[in-house]
C-alpha cells in the first residue's frame, strides 16, 4: 500500500476501480428512486458502504504505515470524505480520487514497468479486482435470471449477493440453489473461477509466509546487491588471471 501519493501504484488502479463502481451506484439510488424496489435501493446503498468501509481501511493503514503521518495525510486528505459512510452526499468527492489517478496514470504511463517493480501488491490488487467484479457480475446476472422465476430460491438482490458470495469462496452450503437452466450455467462459471481465484489467494498467502519480511522494495535491493556481489566475484577472477597469465609469462 502506499505511504506518499508521490507516484501511481497498483492498488491505486484498485480504489479508482472501486470509486467508480461506488459513484455508479450512488447514481443509480439517487435517479432510480422512482423505479427500483426499496429492497434493491437498500442493497445498493448497503453495497457503497461496504466499499466505503474498504477506502476508509486503505487510508488509515497507509497513514499508520507512512513514516511522516503528518505528510502523508496532507497528500491523501482528499480521500477521507469520500471514504465515510456515514454521508451519502459525500460520496461524489471520490470523483477528485479519480481525477488524481488519472493525473499520475498521465505522468506515469509506464503501467507495465510499475506491475513489474511491485509484484505483491499487484498480486493482491488483482486478486481484489477479480473477487470483486466477479461478485458484482454474478450477483446481478443470478438475480435477473432467477427472480420471479416459478420455485426460485433467489428473489432478492440480497439472495443473489449471498449466494455468489458463498459459491465463490467455494463453500458451497447449499441453502440457495438456481432452478433455471441458464442459473445453473451461470453457477458452473463461477464454481470454475472460484475454485480458481481461491486457488490464487492460497498461492499468494503462501509466499507471504514463506517470504515474509520481504517486499517489493526489499526484493529490489536484494536483487542489486545480489547483482553487485556477482560483479565483485568476477572483477577478482579477472585480476586472478591476469595475475596467472603474469606469471607464465616470467
Amino acid at each position: 500500500m502506499r505511504r506518499h501519493f508521490t507516484h501511481l501504484r497498483a492498488m491505486d488502479l484498485l480504489i479508482a476501480f472501486l470509486s467508480i463502481v461506488s459513484v455508479l451506484l450512488v447514481a443509480a439510488r439517487w435517479w432510480g428512486h422512482h423505479t427500483l424496489t426499496e429492497p434493491t435501493l437498500q442493497f445498493l446503498y448497503d453495497l457503497d458502504s461496504l466499499i466505503c468501509y474498504f477506502l476508509l481501511f486503505h487510508f488509515c493503514y497507509g497513514w499508520w504505515q507512512a513514516s511522516d503521518r503528518k505528510a502523508y495525510f496532507k497528500a491523501n486528505w482528499f480521500y477521507l470524505p469520500g471514504s465515510l459512510p456515514m454521508v451519502e452526499e459525500l460520496r461524489w468527492a471520490r470523483l477528485l480520487q479519480l481525477w488524481r489517478v488519472y493525473q499520475l496514470l498521465r505522468d506515469h504511463p509506464d503501467l507495465l514497468g510499475m506491475f513489474r517493480r511491485q509484484r505483491n501488491e499487484t498480486t493482491l490488487s488483482g486478486i481484489l479486482f477479480l473477487f470483486v467484479l466477479l461478485l458484482g457480475v454474478g450477483s446481478c446476472v443470478m438475480y435477473l435470471i432467477e427472480s420471479g422465476q416459478p420455485g426460485s430460491q433467489i428473489e432478492t438482490p440480497y439472495d443473489a449477493f449471498w449466494w455468489t458470495l458463498v459459491t465463490l469462496s467455494t463453500v458451497g452450503y447449499g441453502d440457495l440453489v438456481p432452478k433455471t437452466e441458464e442459473g445453473r450455467f451461470v453457477a458452473s462459471l463461477l464454481i470454475f473461477f472460484g475454485v480458481g481465484l481461491f486457488g490464487a489467494i492460497s498461492g499468494f498467502m503462501a509466499s507471504l509466509f514463506l517470504q515474509p519480511n520481504r517486499g517489493d522494495n526489499d526484493t529490489d535491493k536484494w536483487r542489486r546487491k545480489y547483482h553487485a556481489q556477482q560483479e565483485a566475484v568476477l572483477q577478482e577472477l579477472r585480476a586472478l588471471r591476469a595475475e596467472i597469465q603474469e606469471l607464465k609469462k616470467k
